[in-house]
């Protein structure tokens, strides 16, 4: 009786140390993939893009609000996020699409402010390619971000439309966002005032974290 006793204890005790073994063996659960977001910084160096009655430029802003895009997305270890530039600094167009197929990135969102000789023109616009289908990633993609942005800004929504952009050459999801008018008095404040930056730089974060599915 004694020695039944004993062979079940060890029997027992082998059992626990094989499952110690294969904790051991298979280890934690492995940490969710990490996915590249490269975020472009349209215009830079030599080339301002579209400049205010005031002198503002575009490459400033769109440099200050890629930079908070960045910011925001720190807390989330399952996205790092990729400028095209993080100082002023002229990059090739070419060159903005290579850096995010090199990167393996899932997404090529490009930030800009647009321009009119009509002072009174006003509102938020992203582009696709035009040779992307309403139904594609691209579209989808852009229209969450063009909803989030517009509201932020609180101007008119211009919606979703299509050109022919260098951004086709980036093999991933890419859009385009024409976060104001430079030209318009008020958006131009709004474009340049660091807590609305902010505002916009949340709205296209929360865009892309939509469009990924992780959105609370």
């Amino acid at each position: 009786m004694k020695r039944h006793l004993r062979l079940v204890v060890v029997l027992g005790l082998l059992g626990i140390a094989l499952g110690v073994v294969a904790i051991g063996v298979s280890g934690p659960p492995a940490p969710p993939p990490v996915r590249v977001i490269v975020i472009d910084a349209g215009h830079g160096g030599e080339d301002p893009g579209a400049v205010g009655a005031d002198g503002s430029k575009e490459k400033d802003i769109t440099l200050a609000v890629a930079r908070l895009v960045r910011m925001a997305s720190l807390g989330d270890p399952t996205i790092q996020v990729v400028l095209t530039r993080d100082r002023d600094e002229f990059v090739e167009l070419a060159d903005r699409a290579r850096i995010a197929n090199q990167k393996g990135a899932v997404l090529f969102v490009s930030l800009h402010v647009n321009a009119c000789s009509d002072p009174s023109v006003c509102g938020v616009e992203t582009y696709v390619d035009s040779k992307q289908r309403d139904d594609s990633a691209s579209s989808r993609l852009a229209a969450a971000l063009q909803e989030r942005v517009a509201r932020v800004m609180g101007t008119r929504n211009r919606g979703v439309r299509s050109a022919s952009l260098y951004i086709t050459r980036a093999q991933m999801p890419a859009v385009l966002v024409e976060m104001g008018f430079i030209t318009n008095y008020q958006e131009r404040g709004a474009l340049k005032n660091l807590s609305r930056q902010r505002e916009i730089a949340a709205a296209v974060y929360e865009g892309i974290r939509s469009y990924l599915g992780d959105e609370d």
